[in-house]
């Protein structure tokens, strides 16, 4: 086999995608810390960058550099905050801390998506992918929808009733009546809603009402359908599903699309891999477990 195929099928070996992340993890922490190899169990070095990054911090939150007394006392706290790391990690407050696991493990999934970015797609990957996924990219569907409400507030028990014969009315029309007053009360809401998407419309019902909203039927009344108000009766007209914008006019946007879902599909994969290294044993216990199998991001 010929030497770039060789090379090709190394950078795919899930080991040395670790070994790299163990490269990028100590790099970084070279970046952030430089002074750590210089650092005794009784010494602290704070390196000309620390003190420029800190003064940066400072001048980025407040808009002026700090004074001598002011980076002074950053420092101080600095130094201090190294003095009680060093001190936690000498007395193992590290080990079997779930926050600082969390911690660590969301570190090496940050570090596996930024080795893992794909060169950005040919015009020929991006128009398939997008012809697959359109949905991402169309704009949200409209109702246009009129609606009776009924105020249990002021109906009390009857208002079950009076929603179940006030349906039955409007069911037995072949239009919608322009005037609704007649079968419902006044409130807050109007009647008639015009080309509204769900986030519109879920400010005015709540999402509670959009969700039973989204499984009517069109030009048919339906009822009762709830809402933070109360009990409504509701016409579909219309339902407007806009199409997909062109590729071209977004073309900038399916790309990031396309790169974000390459990215984790990758990072996801590599820890699956890992996963696959380790031997999970739970021990026993006194109550039923059933352990599903682990997932990349869990």
């Amino acid at each position: 086999m010929s030497s770039p195929n060789r090379f090709g099928r190394l950078l795919r070996d899930p080991l040395i995608h670790f070994l790299l992340i163990g490269v990028a993890i100590y790099a970084t922490y070279g970046l952030l810390d430089p002074t750590a190899e210089n650092d005794d169990a009784a010494t602290i070095t704070v390196s000309q960058e620390e003190i420029q990054s800190i003064n940066e911090q400072w001048t980025r939150l407040w808009n002026r550099p700090p004074t001598e007394e002011e980076l002074a006392s950053m420092l101080r706290k600095h130094v201090r905050t190294r003095i009680l790391y060093k001190e936690a990690l000498a007395m193992g407050l590290d080990r079997d801390d779930q926050v600082i696991e969390r911690r660590l493990a969301q570190k090496v999934e940050l570090l596996s998506r930024s080795l893992v970015v794909p060169e950005p797609p040919s015009d020929e990957i991006l128009v398939a992918w997008y012809t697959e996924n359109p949905d991402q990219f169309r704009a949200a569907d409209t109702y246009t929808l009129s609606q009776v409400f009924l105020d249990p507030d002021r109906r009390g028990d009857s208002t079950g009733a009076d929603a179940a014969a006030a349906l039955g009315a409007l069911q037995a029309m072949d239009r919608v009546p322009e005037d609704l007053s007649a079968y419902g009360d006044s409130g807050i809401v109007g009647s008639y809603y015009a080309g509204r998407d769900s986030t519109q419309l879920s400010k005015v019902f709540g999402s509670g009402f959009v969700n039973q909203l989204v499984t009517l039927e069109p030009r048919r009344w339906h009822g009762p359908v709830l809402s933070g108000y109360g009990v409504h009766l509701v016409y579909v007209h219309q339902v407007t599903k806009p199409e997909p914008p062109a590729l071209a006019d977004i073309r900038a946007q399916v790309e990031e699309a396309w790169m974000l879902e390459q990215v984790e599909q990758r990072s996801a994969a590599f820890i699956d891999e890992l996963v696959e290294r380790y031997d999970v044993v739970v021990e026993a216990t006194e109550v039923p477990l059933t352990v599903p199998p682990v997932q990349a991001g869990e």
